[in-house]
């Protein structure tokens, strides 16, 4: 399938930056703390990574400490604590310009490479132990797309932040790893009623290209969608 021919409505497009996806978990999972354990949880984590407070001082926070202080909402605060930055002190994308455009807008539905392999990708039937693998690529690819917290990925929680900020998930450096070898292995086939004729593995190769782009730098990354 030649995806430079597809043509279709317009959707949002998707990026990969790179990002420390342990600090993108440990934010995540203070944000979902009630109101008074938040600041406690919020200062042992700035106390243990000198270089988060020093980022978080260097975006104008003059009390990064205190957690009930800082205006951003949770989506800009999760993105602003976790992203890579380059030398010019901007988020750093994933992928040379082409494979983030093979990437960034599939011609299906909403867009998203990523969903279209949710809902066509199948196990395969001739691999021992299919199951197991299968179902933990499907868990990482839900958490790419649609992550709330670590037990629930059906409702993405950083979506509609400041600025049309969308974070849809975020992967650790061992997740991108993992996903990597289970994209490229023999767990899965492709649906019987899948609408785009070798939709699925152009989705995997692009998806593959993506991953190994953050591989290389040893990075997390960071699954947005923007207008």
């Amino acid at each position: 399938m030649d995806l430079d021919q597809a043509s279709g409505t317009t959707t949002a497009f998707y990026t990969l930056h790179s990002c420390d996806g342990d600090i993108a978990m440990a934010v995540s999972e203070i944000l979902r703390l009630a109101d008074e354990h938040k600041n406690d949880a919020w200062q042992s984590l700035l106390e243990s990574s000198p270089s988060l407070k020093s980022r978080l001082q260097e975006q104008g926070l003059t009390e990064p400490f205190s957690i009930d202080k800082i205006a951003w909402d949770d989506a800009m605060l999760l993105f602003l604590c976790a992203i890579n930055i380059d030398e010019e002190g901007k988020p750093m994308a994933i992928g040379e310009s082409l494979k983030r455009e093979r990437f960034g807008r599939f011609p299906y539905g909403d867009g998203s490479l990523v969903n279209y392999l949710i809902e066509f990708l199948r196990p395969n039937s001739r691999v021992n132990d299919q199951g197991k693998l299968f179902g933990r690529m499907i868990d990482l690819l839900k958490k790419m797309s649609s992550f709330n917290h670590i037990e629930d990925y059906n409702l993405a929680r950083y979506d509609g932040g400041m600025g049309g900020m969308n974070i849809l998930g975020f992967l650790s450096l061992e997740e991108v790893s993992e996903m990597r070898k289970l994209l490229a292995g023999r767990n899965w086939s492709v649906a019987s009623d899948e609408p785009l004729d070798g939709g699925v593995r152009d989705a995997i190769k692009h998806l593959l290209a993506m991953i190994r782009a953050a591989e290389r730098i040893d990075s997390g990354v960071i699954h947005r969608a923007h207008m």
